[in-house]
């Protein structure tokens, strides 16, 4: 565990968990990303997710579970668009065939 992590796990993790819950309480979505190293998986998450989410929070979520693999972040947003009947007929990628 380098120095930086134990920063994370120390001091920064416990403030984000507290600032989370203060939004799961009031039904507020959350989502913190630190990243404290250069690799796939240097990085610490604390989210709540609430069914009221805009999309922005979900995109960012969803690139958060999948990167840096592009296909499954394009894969799943257009599986979560569908299931959410969201627009993107105005989108080229989106309807590129």
């Amino acid at each position: 565990m380098t120095e930086i992590e134990k920063i994370y796990d120390t001091e920064i993790a416990p403030k984000l968990l507290e600032a989370g819950k203060i939004c799961e309480k009031n039904g507020i979505p959350f989502l913190a990303l630190v990243e404290f190293g250069p690799d796939e998986e240097d990085f610490g998450e604390t989210r709540f997710i609430t069914k009221d989410e805009s999309i922005k929070m979900t995109m960012i979520r969803h690139c958060v579970k999948t990167a840096p693999n592009v296909d499954a972040y394009m894969i799943g947003l257009i599986r979560w668009a569908q299931k959410n009947n969201i627009d993107f007929s105005g989108s080229y990628f989106m309807n590129f065939k």
